[in-house]
């Protein structure tokens, strides 16, 4: 084990001086998030973040969670246990932002209303997969019926 970290120790010293990089671990990931702050959660999958000093309506990528409430989509298979996740859903994010100290967005699109879709993370960890592995949300593309008996 010693010897993969100094191993490790030294590529990145290697890797620094090659490539100019100040910071060893930003040569790590080619990522680019942009931290947040908490402005309001609205609903299972969209927050209001100030980014860069401007708030920002957000929608989480790439999942889909129910609704508070009937809307006028015309989808009238609204019902109360739909209600119910979505609240449960809504209560999870206040949980999770509670014990955060690190709130990071990863840009997918801009909306035609000018909202953002991306993936927020919470502490490094995806706060839509996390809905998904509390099965608060299932994957976008997915058929759902959140009102189907068990």
């Amino acid at each position: 084990m010693l010897r993969i970290s100094i191993k490790f120790f030294f590529l990145a010293i290697a890797i620094r001086a090659l490539v100019g990089v100040s910071d060893v671990r930003a040569a790590g990931c080619p990522c680019n998030y942009t931290e947040a702050g908490l402005v309001s959660v609205v609903d299972g999958d969209t927050l209001v973040l100030e980014i860069a000093g401007e708030e920002e309506v957000v929608h989480i990528a790439n999942i889909i969670v129910p609704r508070l409430k009937p809307d006028n989509t015309g989808q009238a298979n609204w019902c109360e246990a739909e209600g119910q996740k979505a609240i449960a859903a809504k209560q999870f994010i206040y949980q999770q932002i509670q014990a955060t100290t690190e709130i990071a967005v990863d840009e997918q699109n801009r909306q035609p209303n000018g909202d953002l879709k991306a993936v927020v993370y919470l502490n490094n960890v995806s706060l839509g997969q996390e809905l998904l592995y509390k099965s608060l949300a299932i994957e976008a593309g997915q058929k759902h019926n959140w009102c189907k008996s068990s």
